[in-house]
């Protein structure tokens, strides 16, 4: 039925944008692609490894307040194996990253942290062939060209509670929290198969084609066409109904006074369910083509090709992940860093269903017979992502650093890709600057900037909408982040 495709690409939508584009939380961070686990200035970055925050308060001061501002954008084009080419709108998102940390003790130290952890949003126009409409009435002229808009929204923002102790000399751990929030949106077009439509025909047209349902009618006029499946198009909006908890685990070791290593360990989240609404528009392709039938007993058999209808999705559940890091002071002012992630996303999509009830629009139910009610698989075969970021940053006398990284991310999608979404870039590369402050009362300064760099991508098989198959995508991400942290 119309309704189980929007749930499934909404899911995957939700999925996608977590998949770990590494453009890093912090300034700092994101200065060096992402690297920068086992050291850093940013209350920020004590989020992803909150072993991290004894160290923040080295430098002075009984709390902290990070604030920071960031930008995102994306560009890019889209070459559809018939040779069109979409170019998505360019878009840019500006949102804050805030967070808050103190001394809790001689030897412990707590945080807090609102900010988003995953966003985005794209938006298209392809020109799709409807599958049963043909340019001529006659059937003649081949399958009628129909423009459809792709886009995406996605919104996740994170509470984020830690606490950090120094438990001796050479060792430091942590405990956090990432309390999870989600909304999303989106709208595409998939096609249907002909066999949902078990609906019988009006009886004015059963004298004419027979005691058959309109899968069946449709069926056999296009069967000369080799036509087996009908294309609708749909709007989807949905949340999560409960926040999603991960827990956060970290350990800070150093091992000699030039060399810190850092660990953490993120179980799965918390079970959630994503609930929300679809509007299924079928006018284009099926509505017309009924309509038309229609004329032929002088009746309008589909006046509103339109329904709205329920969805979800029980039990999800985000990826556990692990990360390590090192950071290495090689004298003269300068430092390595480096820091590898592992994403468990191979086991992430399993036992996933989407529940599909109460259609508003009763019409819909003399095509599709039934109540309107449906359940779909939605298992998606998903890949695990590792992440590696190599960088380096340089003292400039006293008040000034600059750094630098590169990182390479493996692609858990593969050529699976949904339209309206970016595709995931595996080479990015950061710069960025820090100017410390002085005294009691310091304001240090931080800007970073990480790029995904261009890379043209290869789709496979769209077994959603066949005109969206083996299309190559050429796009780019950047973002760009400026903070200050004050100390008091």
């Amino acid at each position: 039925m119309p309704p189980d495709l929007p749930a499934a690409l909404s899911l995957a939508a939700f999925a996608l944008q977590l998949a770990g584009e590494l453009t890093g939380e912090s300034p700092f961070s994101a200065g060096m692609a992402g690297a920068g686990g086992a050291a850093s200035p940013s209350v920020l970055d004590a989020g992803r490894n909150p072993a991290l925050l004894p160290s923040l308060f080295d430098a002075g001061g009984a709390r902290l307040l990070d604030l920071n501002l960031r930008a995102l954008g994306s560009d890019g084009e889209v070459t559809s194996r018939f040779g069109g080419d979409a170019i998505p709108e360019a878009d840019t998102a500006l949102g804050p990253w805030l967070a808050y940390a103190a001394r809790a003790g001689e030897d412990v130290f707590w945080s807090i942290a609102l900010l988003p952890t995953a966003g985005g949003s794209s938006s298209s126009v392809r020109t799709t062939a409807l599958d049963i409409v043909t340019v001529n009435l006659d059937g003649s002229g081949g399958p009628a060209p129909h423009d459809v808009r792709f886009e995406s929204e996605l919104l996740q923002i994170a509470l984020e509670p830690s606490l950090g102790w120094r438990a001796g000399r050479s060792w430091s751990f942590g405990v956090g929290l990432s309390i999870r929030d989600t909304d999303l949106a989106l709208a595409s077009a998939s096609q249907i198969e002909l066999s949902e439509l078990d609906g019988a025909l009006d009886p004015g047209l059963t004298g004419i084609f027979g005691d058959i349902s309109w899968g069946e009618l449709i069926l056999q006029l296009g069967e000369d066409r080799g036509v087996e499946t009908f294309q609708a198009e749909f709007a989807a909006e949905a949340d999560s109904t409960l926040p999603q908890v991960f827990l956060k685990l970290g350990a800070l070791w150093e091992a000699d006074e030039r060399t810190q290593v850092g660990f953490w360990y993120r179980p799965p989240s918390t079970p959630t369910d994503i609930e929300g609404r679809v509007l299924v528009d079928l006018s284009a392709d099926l509505g017309t083509f009924v309509n038309q039938v229609g004329e032929v007993i002088g009746e309008t058999l589909l006046e509103n090709p339109t329904s709205d209808y329920d969805f979800r999705i029980g039990d999800v559940r985000l990826p556990q992940q692990a990360g390590v890091a090192v950071t290495h002071d090689l004298g003269s002012g300068r430092r390595l860093h480096a820091t590898a992630l592992w994403t468990d996303w191979s086991r992430s999509f399993s036992d996933w269903t989407a529940e599909l009830t109460n259609p508003s629009n009763p019409e819909f139910l003399e095509y599709l017979g039934g109540d309107g009610s449906t359940e779909v698989d939605l298992d998606l075969a998903w890949r695990d992502s590792v992440a590696v970021s190599l960088g380096c940053e340089q003292d400039l006398g006293a008040r000034w650093t600059v750094r630098g990284g590169a990182a390479w991310a493996r692609d858990p999608v593969g050529g699976t890709v949904l339209a309206g979404l970016a595709p995931f870039n595996q080479w990015h590369v950061g710069a960025g600057a820090s100017r410390w402050g002085r005294g009691a009362h310091a304001v240090d300064w931080h800007l970073g900037a990480v790029v995904a760099l261009p890379e043209t991508l290869q789709t496979g098989s769209n077994e959603l909408l066949e005109d969206l198959s083996f299309d190559k995508i050429r796009q780019w991400n950047w973002s760009l982040a400026v903070g200050c942290v004050i100390r008091w």
